[in-house]
């Protein structure tokens, strides 16, 4: 099964010369601040890259599955989860090609591999936030209403955790498309868990600003701290033959 899902996300990717979903999107830097451990965050704020891209590609403001993909970057002596994560095998994929940075952008992230502290990608896309809504896209209308989720849950120890993030509630609505969200400015969401009686609670405030570059390959099953995996182990599998084939099929 796995292999005809590499080979189904290959093919759409080449065909579309780009990501087999979320073919375009929006690079944005900023910062995490953790605001609770009920994630291995590292234990002050630390620098990301992110990327807000529409799931299907949609032109314009229609409607699309909105994702958020955030990637923790590494820093010198401090890393997601500090105090032993890193990632769980060594660094193989190659940056791809994003817009074009302004003037001044700073350059692009390096990737790093296992050993070196590496980083911490997390992949969000709008959705419900009920028991069985999480787990399932929804296309949305703006990019700050409505959650965004992991769709699967973490699991670490014995507990299963989801990770949603909400544009903060005094956003201006901004429409489902690339060209709004770039004339948007800066923008903030608030991070929360999920827990598996259904309560969502804040454990972090991201702040993203524009800056363009590269985007990462971010791959949420590769680049996560120690002691965290993605759950059902069947289902992260399969997702992880996914992204591979959609970097294999990409130019």
């Amino acid at each position: 099964m796995t292999g005809l899902v590499a080979a189904g996300f290959r093919g759409l990717a080449a065909l579309r010369h780009a990501r087999a979903f979320h073919p375009a999107g929006l690079v944005l830097r900023g910062e995490l601040s953790p605001l609770d451990d009920d994630l291995p965050w590292p234990p002050g704020p630390v620098p990301v890259v992110a990327r807000l891209s529409k799931g299907a590609g949609t032109p314009g403001r229609l409607p699309d599955a909105l994702g958020l993909a955030i990637r923790l970057l590494p820093q010198p002596g401090l890393h997601p989860g500090a105090g032993g994560s890193a990632t769980r095998t060594p660094e193989r994929h190659r940056e791809q090609p994003g817009l074009r940075p302004g003037p001044g952008a700073p350059p692009p992230p390096k990737d790093i591999r296992a050993g070196d502290g590496g980083p911490w990608d997390i992949t969000l896309t709008t959705a419900g936030s009920g028991h069985i809504g999480r787990m399932l896209p929804r296309p949305a209308t703006s990019w700050t209403r409505g959650a965004y989720t992991s769709l699967v849950p973490y699991r670490r120890a014995d507990r299963l955790i989801w990770l949603g993030a909400w544009a903060e509630e005094t956003s201006p609505r901004i429409e489902a498309s690339l060209r709004a969200v770039r004339e948007a400015g800066a923008l903030r969401f608030v991070l929360r868990t999920g827990r598996e009686d259904g309560r969502w609670c804040d454990t972090a405030v991201l702040m993203l600003e524009e800056a363009g570059g590269p985007a990462p390959a971010f791959d949420p099953m590769v680049h996560l701290p120690e002691g965290l995996t993605m759950a059902p182990e069947w289902l992260a599998a399969v997702r992880e033959r996914a992204y591979e084939g959609s970097r294999a099929g990409r130019p």
